[in-house]
């Protein structure tokens, strides 16, 4: 439970800050990450075990069936605030065409809100970003 309050608790703060005012919009500015801790905590929560990561020397992924989301450039080019969704609520969006990341209509991916920080969230996405040179 506290880690849910870890989680969420700071998106409220920021609701809260900076309230609009005529026709202007608050928005979400995901901060900077660091990629060093971020591939700790990749490695701490296991990510691995699913996901490939290219250029970076991880054990092969062992998931059955085989997860088709590979981590690179292609990922690391996607904006922070979609790959922290892709994170913390893989279910929102599942592309139709995506065979193997399904389980009736949730992602296998599972959910990660209870299991991980705003600090580490924050920083698997400065890793994944990272992998832009790769």
């Amino acid at each position: 439970m506290l880690r849910v309050f870890v989680l969420v608790f700071p998106v409220f703060i920021l609701a809260g800050c900076g309230q609009p005012g005529d026709g202007e919009q608050v928005r979400f500015v995901f901060p900077d990450g660091d990629p060093t801790a971020g591939r700790t905590a990749f490695t701490e929560m296991q990510c691995y075990a699913c996901h490939a990561v290219e250029g970076d020397d991880f054990p092969d992924p062992h998931a059955s069936p085989p997860v088709p989301v590979a981590l690179g450039p292609e990922v690391a080019s996607m904006d922070r605030g979609y790959l922290a969704e892709s994170i913390i609520s893989p279910s929102h969006r599942i592309p139709e065409d995506m065979e193997g990341i399904r389980h009736e209509e949730l992602s296998r991916m599972g959910d990660y809100s209870e299991a991980m920080t705003v600090r580490q969230l924050i920083d698997i996405v400065a890793y994944l970003e990272s992998l832009a040179g790769r």
